[in-house]
C-alpha cells in the first residue's frame, strides 16, 4: 500500500475519531462550534478522500496502466469552482447579498445592526424586490475573483502533473500544508495572542488575527507539514520546509485578502453551506495564493 493511501486512511480514522468523541451529548453541548467544525471537516475530507482514492485506481488491463477515474478528482475541483463562483455572484447581486445577510443573521453569524453605513441599502432591500443588477466591481473584487479562478486551474494542473510524474503525495502535501496553517494559527492565536504585540496583524481587515498567531502558527505549520512532506513527497527536508513555510505565509496573505473582500461587502461569511466554516470561499482562502505559485514552480523545476 502506497504512503499517500496510508495517509488518506489514517487521516480519515483520526477525523472520524475526533468527530465521534464530539458527538457525545455532553461535549456537543459544551463545544457546539467545535462540533460543527469537526462535522464539516469530516464531510469535506470524506468527499476529497473518496475522489482521490477512486482517481488512483488503475486500469485493470495489463496493456493500459492509465488511471481512468482521475476525472473524478478534476470534477471535484470544478464543483468547488462552481460553488465558489456562485458565492461570488451572490455577493455582487443586491438581492443575493441581502438574502445572504438575512440568512447569516438568522443563524447568529452576522450582527443584526450593520456598522457600515455603505452597506445599509443592501441589507434593507426586500427579498421580493426584483433587483438583479450587480454592484460595480472594483479592483478588490477583480483581484479576489482572479485569484480564485487561478486556484481552481492550479489545482487541476497540479493533479495532472503529480499523476504524470507519479508523485501523487505532492497534491496531498500542498493541500494539507495550507490547512495545517489554519489550525496552527488558530491555536497559537488563542494561546499567545496579544501577549507580546498589543497591535493585531491587520486590525482594519481582520481584527481577531494576532501577530503571535501568524508568526508562531506559520512556524508550527511549516514544521508539521515538512514532516508530512518527507513521507509523501520525493523532496528533501530543506525543500519541504521551504515549501511548507511559503504555503503557510501565503495562506495568511490569502486569508487577509478574503477578509478584505468580505469586509468590503459587509458579510461575516460568504455562505452557510459548511457549518462552522461558512462557504466554500471561506474554506479555500488559505490556498488562493500559495497553490498557484507552488504549481508554477513545481511545473518548472519539479
Amino acid at each position: 500500500m502506497s504512503t499517500d493511501t496510508l495517509f488518506v486512511i489514517g487521516l480519515m480514522m483520526v477525523v472520524s475519531l475526533v468527530w465521534g468523541i464530539l458527538v457525545i451529548p455532553r461535549l456537543r453541548t459544551r463545544l457546539p462550534k467545535i462540533y460543527l467544525i469537526a462535522r464539516s471537516w469530516w464531510f469535506m475530507l470524506v468527499a476529497l478522500c473518496l475522489c482521490y482514492s477512486i482517481a488512483k485506481l488503475e486500469n485493470p488491463s495489463q496493456y493500459d496502466q492509465s488511471y481512468p477515474y482521475q476525472w473524478l478528482l478534476i470534477a471535484f475541483f470544478i464543483l468547488i469552482g462552481l460553488r465558489g463562483g456562485y458565492e461570488l455572484k451572490r455577493l455582487w447581486c443586491l438581492n443575493g447579498k441581502a438574502w445572504l445577510i438575512r440568512k447569516l443573521q438568522a443563524r447568529g453569524l452576522q450582527p443584526i445592526t450593520s456598522t457600515h453605513e455603505k452597506h445599509s441599502a443592501a441589507i434593507s432591500v426586500p427579498i421580493s424586490t426584483p433587483i438583479s443588477a450587480s454592484a460595480h466591481l472594483n479592483a478588490l473584487d477583480i483581484v479576489f475573483s482572479t485569484a480564485f479562478i487561478l486556484l481552481i486551474i492550479s489545482l487541476i494542473a497540479l493533479q495532472q502533473l503529480t499523476w504524470q510524474r507519479e508523485q501523487y503525495g505532492v497534491l496531498l502535501f500542498v493541500l494539507f500544508a495550507s490547512q495545517f496553517n489554519d489550525i496552527a494559527q488558530y491555536l497559537c492565536g488563542r494561546l499567545l495572542g496579544h501577549k507580546w504585540f498589543k497591535r493585531g496583524l491587520a486590525p482594519t481587515i481582520s481584527p481577531n488575527k494576532s501577530i503571535e498567531g501568524a508568526v508562531f502558527g506559520s512556524l508550527l505549520a511549516a514544521i508539521l507539514a515538512s514532516s508530512l512532506g518527507l513521507w509523501l513527497t520525493p523532496f528533501s527536508w530543506l525543500v519541504c520546509l521551504l515549501a511548507a513555510y511559503s504555503l503557510a505565509v501565503s495562506g495568511i496573505a490569502g486569508d487577509l485578502l478574503e477578509s478584505a473582500f468580505k469586509r468590503q461587502h459587509g458579510v461575516k461569511d460568504t455562505g452557510t453551506m459548511l457549518a462552522g466554516h461558512g462557504g466554500v470561499l471561506d474554506r479555500v482562502d488559505s490556498l488562493l495564493i500559495g497553490v498557484p505559485v507552488f504549481t508554477l514552480l513545481y511545473w518548472q523545476f519539479g
